[in-house]
């Protein structure tokens, strides 16, 4: 084998040569390959090595920070909560970071009552001058010792009942809300308490009377309850109505009142009685001409209630005489409480 390689050299020494190195070649260009290959393959892997170091790192100071986050949270003190109208901690001059947000004060407060939906509103009080008609204003009970007993008011209305008299022979109209006035009478001693309406004159130029038995009548050309003058009043002692009932009216116990008894006459506008001391009672015949002078006008401030009395005339239904009730104005006085 040696000497057959000895001749191939003498034959063809470059043919052998390029035999042996050819290998070697082979060789040298493989290793060359591998490291070429290796080294990138190892740079790359630790890149990546890196890579996963760094983001690891990261990982654990996020984890780190959002441990401290958590600690700095439950090592704050508790947040405590006002409610309204409470005292503050006199120790904290700041309000703490760690607060509830404004939103949720707000949803508090729109759940709390406001103290309008809890508590009613009070009523206005009804005011009372302190001088009415050149009187100082007194307390009612002040001038009524035994006040007024309601139970004993019997007669009289507001006269819801309206219209229930035939017009004629003195009636005229006096229902409705063109007749309605502010006012309203008291007579105690008459057990008489009613709704005060407007009137007119007969065709005749007579006083009229109201339409309704149980209300008083106030001749609307004369003064208002309260003014200087005679304040011109009628009523009626009994009735016979459009269907023929009969019954009593509103002024059916007048003959009960006396001389120093009470007249009273609420103003509903002012909130006062204007309180009247009677002066006279008579009884007229109306075809005397001294009875005109009730119906005439005074210097001071009086009320005229006139109502009848006497023998009654089936065929004429009228009543023979008429009783006055005559009272002055003594002082104006509010309602008791």
């Amino acid at each position: 084998m040696l000497d057959r390689v000895r001749e191939l050299w003498a034959e063809r020494p470059a043919l052998l040569a390029v035999a042996g190195i050819a290998p070697v070649v082979f060789a040298v260009t493989l290793l060359v390959l591998f490291l070429v290959v290796g080294g990138a393959d190892a740079d790359q892997a630790e890149q990546q090595v890196a890579a996963e170091q760094q983001d690891q790192s990261e990982l654990q100071d996020d984890q780190a920070g959002d441990a401290d986050a958590q600690q700095d949270v439950t090592s704050q003190p508790e947040v405590t909560v006002i409610v309204e109208g409470g005292e503050p901690d006199s120790q904290q001059d700041e309000p703490s970071q760690t607060e509830a947000p404004a939103a949720d004060e707000d949803e508090e407060q729109a759940e709390a009552p406001s103290q309008s939906e809890t508590e009613p509103e009070e009523e206005p009080q009804e005011t009372v001058p302190t001088e009415v008609a050149g009187y100082v204003v007194v307390s009612l009970s002040s001038l009524l010792e035994d006040g007024i007993d309601e139970d004993a008011l019997r007669h009289g209305s507001d006269g819801s009942e309206g219209a229930i008299l035939p017009l004629g022979n003195g009636v005229v109209p006096s229902s409705g809300e063109p007749h309605e006035t502010k006012w309203e009478i008291i007579v105690p001693s008459a057990g008489l308490k009613s709704a005060v309406v407007s009137l007119g004159r007969t065709p005749t130029g007579a006083m009229g009377s109201p339409d309704n038995p149980y209300v008083v009548g106030w001749l609307d050309s004369t003064p208002a309850p309260g003014e200087v003058g005679n304040t011109l009043l009628a009523g009626h002692r009994d009735y016979e109505d459009v269907s023929g009932n009969i019954g009593t009216g509103v002024c059916w116990e007048l003959n009960n009142t006396r001389v120093g008894d009470h007249m009273l006459i609420w103003d509903e506008e002012l909130n006062v009685y204007y309180v009247y001391t009677v002066t006279e009672k008579v009884t007229l015949d109306p075809t005397d001409r001294e009875s005109a002078r009730y119906l005439h006008n005074t210097d001071v401030a009086v009320v005229t209630l006139i109502t009848c009395t006497g023998s009654f005339n089936t065929e004429t239904h009228k009543y023979s005489h008429r009783l006055v009730v005559v009272g002055e104005l003594s002082a104006v006085a509010s309602p008791d409480a």
